[in-house]
């Protein structure tokens, strides 16, 4: 028995979609809470700053994977 530990090519690309995964909710919550707070400051509560930036966030997580 050894106590080597392998990485099959299964575990290398759930790992690589586990972290996509993580960095797709943190970018597009921190945009959501940017568009949030422009929304409520700049915009006197229109939705479209909120589905931008939450958009911005989205796009930014996609190019990263």
């Amino acid at each position: 028995m050894s106590s080597e530990k392998t990485s099959s090519s299964e575990n290398i690309v759930s790992q690589k979609y586990d972290r996509c995964l993580a960095d797709f909710l943190v970018k597009a919550g921190v945009g959501f809470s940017v568009g949030v707070v422009a929304s409520v400051i700049l915009f006197r509560r229109r939705t479209w700053p909120i589905a931008l930036s939450t958009g911005f966030g989205m796009g930014a997580a996609y190019a990263d994977c």
